[in-house]
């Protein structure tokens, strides 16, 4: 069983189509440098190699890699990468 929300479900109807999803971020961050605040306040600044549904995988130099649940993230900020530049 699909659970379906009513929104999706009136805007299916109106058009025919599925709802269109939320443009993703955490993918257009991937490679760059990131400072992310877990939910006790602690920041955490490294660069982004990987992501799953669940965690993040952390570059954070001098061959340190960190592991970091997405649910222990409060925010994450990213410089966006202009094109061409």
């Amino acid at each position: 069983m699909k659970f379906v929300d009513k929104v999706e479900e009136e805007a299916k109807k109106e058009t025919g189509k599925e709802a269109a999803r939320p443009k993703q971020f955490i993918p257009q961050a991937v490679g760059q440098k990131v400072t992310i605040r877990l939910m006790d306040g602690r920041p955490l600044i490294a660069k982004l190699e990987s992501h799953n549904n669940y965690e993040l995988l952390l570059d954070a130099g001098r061959g340190k890699k960190i592991i970091v649940f997405k649910h222990a993230i409060g925010t994450l900020e990213y410089e966006v990468q202009e094109e061409g530049r």
